[in-house]
């Protein structure tokens, strides 16, 4: 394939999509990966898309036309990214509530410099993206990626062709994993400050507060530890389902 100006242009405009999908997907768009290699790791893909999908190169009649090509690129990888990171803020919101359930919330307040992020939050985090590497979700996407070029090709992509049902139906995925994932915790953390109401109660002695954080603390720790097999097994289940149902609507 001859590199002319508008082989270049249309290769322009799959490095904008995959460029936008890999910044919101947490696997490629974490935090403590440089900017730097993120827009190596675009280009690269990026690059291998566009001489092994057959993406054909498009004219543009007018400056406008290729501008209006690249936001429609944009706004695609955008909201694939989008769809795909919900399934990895699932397991956020969860720590997210374990830890505001246990205590640990707290952390922020005694501890100015820790990170807006909760600590259970990060290690769930950190649980999602280990997991969706384990069953291949990388490679996965990645040719899904590259099977939406044949489905919508570049410049193609229109808004407000997209079901809205099927967005929200990723997100409501979402939060109902969540609630799915910290359920265990939260009941048992709702019995224990029962428990804690009532002692306050009848012994106005004790400072519950005091006694009863180490103690909501180890039990929080505890309950986790035993759900946490049930848990991996929930989410490696939801996970599945999901990137099938990704897959799908990509084009796979």
């Amino acid at each position: 394939m001859s590199l002319d100006i508008n082989a270049l242009l249309t290769l322009f405009l799959v490095y904008t999509r995959v460029l936008s999908f890999l910044i919101l997907v947490p696997v490629f768009g974490r935090e403590f990966l440089p900017g730097t290699f993120k827009a190596f790791l675009a280009t690269a893909v990026g690059f291998a898309l566009f001489l092994y999908v057959d993406v054909k190169p498009i004219e543009f009649p007018t400056t406008a036309h290729f501008f209006m090509a690249v936001l429609k690129e944009f706004l695609f990888g955008f909201t694939a990214g989008l769809m795909l990171r919900l399934l990895f803020d699932a397991l956020q919101m969860a720590g997210e509530l374990i830890s505001v359930n246990i205590g640990l919330g707290l952390a922020t307040v005694f501890n100015p410099q820790q990170p807006q992020t909760t600590v259970m939050a990060f290690i769930f985090s950190l649980i999602a993206n280990l997991l969706f590497l384990s069953l291949g979700g990388a490679e996965i996407t990645l040719l899904a990626l590259g099977r939406s070029f044949e489905r919508i090709p570049p410049g193609a992509f229109n808004l407000y062709g997209l079901n809205p049902e099927v967005f929200l139906g990723f997100f409501y995925e979402s939060f109902l994993l969540a609630f799915k994932v910290a359920l265990p915790v939260i009941v048992v953390m709702l019995v224990f400050n029962l428990v804690l109401a009532l002692i306050n109660r009848f012994i106005p002695q004790i400072n519950v507060f005091i006694v009863g954080l180490p103690i909501q603390l180890f039990i929080g720790l505890l309950v986790l530890f035993l759900s946490l097999p049930v848990t991996l097994w929930v989410f490696s289940s939801h996970l599945k389902e999901y990137i099938i149902k990704f897959v799908s609507l990509m084009g796979g």
